[in-house]
């Protein structure tokens, strides 16, 4: 059952599987499975969550022992620098490889988690 993963991990995903389990049944419909395995990090494409759910017989619900053990086969998050590379492509408008400061500042102090200007600040003299 989930080998590969650790305790961080399939608590993680036992706290998705809790959240997509509306019913309290313990079970998943398959059809819930893109959706869970985005929610935890994952980024399957409707052929891939075709494969999975041929190779794995899922046509039924399926209980949290079996959703581990598909989890630790075919769960790949997205690499982070990838992520990180996507989200700097969205704020660099011109497409030239740089940011200014202040639309960095704006983003960092009015979008997410914000920071405070002071915060801000602080991490640019880091730099």
């Amino acid at each position: 059952m989930g080998k590969d993963l650790s305790q961080d991990q399939i608590a993680t995903m036992k706290e998705a599987f809790t959240l997509f389990d509306t019913d309290k049944d313990g079970r998943i419909a398959p059809s819930e499975l893109g959706i869970l395995m985005r929610s935890l990090g994952g980024n399957p494409t409707q052929s891939k969550l075709k494969e999975i759910v041929s190779s794995e017989n899922l046509n039924n619900p399926f209980d949290f022992d079996r959703f581990l053990d598909f989890m630790s086969k075919h769960l790949r998050p997205e690499p982070f620098d990838r992520q990180l590379r996507d989200a700097f492509k969205v704020i660099d408008k011109g497409s030239t490889g740089f940011v200014s400061v202040s639309d960095l500042r704006h983003l960092l102090t009015s979008i997410g988690e914000k920071l405070e200007p002071s915060e801000f600040d602080e991490w640019i003299r880091e730099l």
